[in-house]
């Protein structure tokens, strides 16, 4: 081979190396499907190594509540008692399954129109992220920053009587706001259904209000015409 043969095949093997390498990876530990009726905790957060610009969600321990990490910052919130909710920030927190990512740099994009589901939310961000060159086989990282019309997320709760927090046949509490600043905090994927997507959907949602004090799993959304951004890991 001459020289400049072997040049060209280094080019082209460098041309091709897959989209995967210049995206944040998404890690999982744990799986919905595989929590069982034990909820077996698979992860401390205290002992991800890197947690610069962490993103991730699951559950708060034992089904205690919810876990969503936001640039670095990791929030988990109960809700114990009726119509009421907690919030706190800590890494000394542990899950049944997680799912995380460092995203350093992120791509924007508007959004204008409604949003009637999390499945609406589903399908233009995948819409959005096939249009600008992202490999849909592969899970990413996702926020939506705005102003939301009305929205309902829950909290799930304690399924086992000798954790805290357990009260018989409750096994999530529902809270709904309006015209609420937050940030949805998502991750897509085609191929985690029962990993740490439902069985039935490609993505996992969170929301969290601007001013912190509430952040549970998102449900429902609905809007009306309003501007919204996107933003999907730079490549």
């Amino acid at each position: 081979m001459t020289i400049q043969n072997f040049y060209l095949t280094l080019a082209i093997i460098l041309v091709s190396v897959p989209l995967h390498a210049q995206t944040p990876k998404v890690n999982t530990v744990g799986a919905m499907k595989a929590m069982g009726n034990t909820y077996d905790l698979n992860i401390s957060l205290d002992t991800i190594s890197s947690k610069d610009h962490l993103y991730g969600m699951g559950p708060y321990d034992k089904m205690k509540g919810e876990i969503t990490v936001v640039d670095g910052k990791p929030y988990y919130a109960s809700a114990f008692e009726e119509g009421l909710y907690e919030i706190g920030e800590n890494w000394n927190i542990k899950s049944p399954f997680f799912v995380y990512s460092n995203v350093r740099k992120w791509n924007a994009f508007k959004i204008e129109g409604d949003f009637n589901s999390v499945h609406d939310i589903q399908k233009k961000v995948a819409s959005i992220a096939k249009e600008n060159g992202y490999d849909m086989d592969l899970p990413f990282a996702f926020k939506i920053k705005g102003e939301f019309d009305a929205l309902t997320a829950h909290i799930v709760t304690p399924r086992l009587p000798d954790v805290e927090g357990y009260r018989e046949g409750i096994k999530s509490q529902k809270f709904s706001f309006k015209n609420t600043k937050g940030e949805i905090v998502g991750f897509y994927s085609q191929h985690h259904q029962g990993v740490f997507t439902g069985s039935k959907s490609f993505v996992h949602v969170h929301i969290i209000t601007k001013d912190k004090k509430f952040m549970g799993h998102l449900d429902k959304i609905n809007t009306k015409s309003n501007t919204y951004k996107l933003y999907l890991p730079e490549k």
